[in-house]
């Protein structure tokens, strides 16, 4: 009888945990766009900041790939793809 109550409990959350995986637009954008242009698989993002300028989505985050690189990202606008610059060794 627990076996069945802890499949049904699980089934029934599966779909909330596959939800709460899913990205926003702008991150999966991003994500897209640094694999393909830096060959980055992003690890997580920090000082991200979203909002609206100018009546438009604005995004900015630095980017912390697997590799352990990392790149300032930013983005006004969802027609137009991110601007991304590497970060150096000294600072970023």
């Amino acid at each position: 009888m627990k076996k069945v109550a802890l499949f049904i409990a699980l089934g029934l959350g599966a779909p909330f945990l596959i939800a709460a995986t899913i990205l926003p637009e702008w991150q999966q954008t991003l994500n897209t766009q640094l694999m393909k242009e830096e060959n980055c698989e992003v690890n997580f993002l920090s000082n991200l900041k979203v909002g609206v300028v100018n009546g438009q989505e604005s995004v900015r985050a630095r980017a912390h790939c697997t590799d352990n690189r990392t790149f300032d990202v930013s983005r006004i606008g969802r027609d137009k793809p991110y601007k991304i610059e590497q970060c150096g060794t000294e600072a970023c």
